[in-house]
């Protein structure tokens, strides 16, 4: 399932390219699952002609990115910092989601916490958020039924969990000239017999050490996916379905019509090439390839624009959201930097965000050869 979030407003760090993590279940080789021999390439294959099968789902989140732990005093007081608060939780905590797929067009992800409850429900050309503790509701109508799936983070910069199919995709699309690629062991993954590849990228720059993709054998959908980062022993990164089922999905679980109590947001879709809030967009810049490709973002995309790298507040919101920002990130020449154990942001002083799977060092030297605004 591909995502773009150009319209969605973004937390107060930039959520949609730093991976939510996913808990690795348990995953062992079974000695009892023997699958019929297909090459690397087949599997690949099998798991690229799988977006169009329905099913539902239990995924288990959590990753290991090496980010500090935030002090309590930082982390609300305003909707900039309970926003960035709870972008950073996601990324750094533990998170249980009902996934519902029927088909490209029909999606649910349902994160349930102890009395709350996060939805974000694509049905067609309507797209919905909500989240049941503020009440409010963002509703998006698409251009058509086919052209955008579920988006990175919900309106108020809540990131939205990762299915393993989505960070499967972020996979495949790396393989390439730059990668090694070679079976493991068939494994069981929530009941379902399954395939194993390991992609090793031939890339020194990159942080990323491998990527293992599991593949259910008869439909193709990814089970789960790691990604371990060079130097540390736990995945950085992993997805998984811990319960599946390949029925499709009522139609009723895809219909959303917010409570009567419910503050409603309608946000447009901006026109190609235009921001969510006017102005001229630019064009992702993009440097390198493979996986030490870096990518440079504008402000209005990001978060830049939002809390100055400068570290000036014109406001509460801001103050905070800078505050959660100096927790996290090292003061550069022209900006912020901060070095995951997967992947590296560059935060610059005139709105722009480079983030790349490479070293700090890396990055600011990418930063340093890319074209200014």
């Amino acid at each position: 399932m591909k995502k773009s979030a150009r319209w969605i407003p973004a937390a107060a760090i930039p959520v949609a390219v730093i991976a939510a993590g996913i808990v690795v279940p348990s995953m062992a080789a079974n000695a009892d699952v023997d699958l019929p021999d297909k090459s690397p390439q087949q599997v690949l294959a099998l798991a690229a002609g799988s977006s169009g099968v329905a099913f539902s789902g239990t995924v288990e989140q959590t990753s290991d990115l090496g980010l500090p732990d935030i002090p309590s005093s930082l982390q609300g007081g305003s909707s900039a910092g309970e926003s960035t608060s709870d972008a950073l939780e996601m990324l750094t905590g533990s998170h249980t989601a009902q996934v519902f797929v029927d088909g490209e067009a029909r999606q649910r992800v349902q994160v349930v916490d102890d009395l709350s409850e996060r939805d974000v429900i694509r049905d067609g050309r309507d797209l919905w958020s909500y989240d049941s503790t503020s009440k409010d509701a963002t509703h998006t109508t698409l251009p058509d039924a086919s052209s955008r799936d579920l988006p990175d983070a919900l309106a108020d910069g809540t990131a939205v969990p990762q299915t393993p199919s989505e960070l499967a995709d972020a996979v495949l699309d790396a393989v390439g000239d730059t990668t090694t690629v070679t079976s493991s062991d068939d494994v069981s993954v929530a009941g379902r017999d399954a395939y194993r590849v390991v992609l090793t990228p031939d890339d020194a720059d990159t942080l990323v050490a491998r990527a293992t993709l599991t593949v259910d054998a008869e439909t193709g959908v990814p089970l789960a996916v790691t990604v371990d980062a060079r130097g540390q022993d736990d995945p950085a990164i992993s997805v998984a379905l811990t319960s599946v089922s390949f029925e499709t999905p009522a139609s009723s679980v895809f219909e959303f019509t917010p409570p009567a109590d419910a503050t409603v947001t309608e946000v447009a879709v901006p026109a190609e090439g235009r921001e969510a809030h006017g102005g001229e967009h630019a064009e992702p810049v993009v440097i390198g390839s493979g996986w030490s490709t870096v990518v440079g973002l504008d402000g209005a995309t990001s978060v830049a624009g939002s809390a100055p790298a400068d570290g000036s507040a014109s406001g509460g919101d801001q103050g905070d959201r800078s505050a959660l920002l100096d927790q996290v990130m090292t003061r550069v020449d022209g900006g912020r930097v901060l070095q995951t154990s997967l992947v590296s942001v560059y935060l610059s002083d005139d709105g722009r965000v480079f983030v790349g799977a490479v070293d700090a060092e890396t990055l600011q030297a990418a930063v340093a050869s890319a074209p200014a605004e």
